[in-house]
């Protein structure tokens, strides 16, 4: 279990920098557990929630258990649009 939400950070934290998500992004690979702070702010993290249907804690912490390689693409794809969004 530990192996695959290693992949999963990797893979979010990877797709996140490939698509030039504002921000640096190693916390979620420093991190470790089935949970990990993204850092955007509650407006960002509403946003994922009722544009996108990505549910988070208010806090930006996500559960990386819930992360697959069908849905960890969308899921770095609509954090960084909602965060290249926010900068704008």
């Amino acid at each position: 279990m530990s192996g695959r939400i290693r992949s999963m950070r990797r893979a979010l934290y990877d797709g996140l920098v490939q698509l030039g998500a504002p921000g640096t992004w190693d916390h979620l690979i420093r991190q470790s557990g089935m949970f990990g702070f993204l850092g955007p702010s509650p407006t960002v993290v509403q946003k994922l929630k009722d544009e996108y249907h990505i549910y988070m804690a208010g806090n930006s912490r996500i559960p990386i258990a819930g992360l697959n390689p069908s849905n960890v693409e969308y899921v770095a794809r609509s954090i960084a649009e909602c965060l290249n969004e926010s900068q704008s």
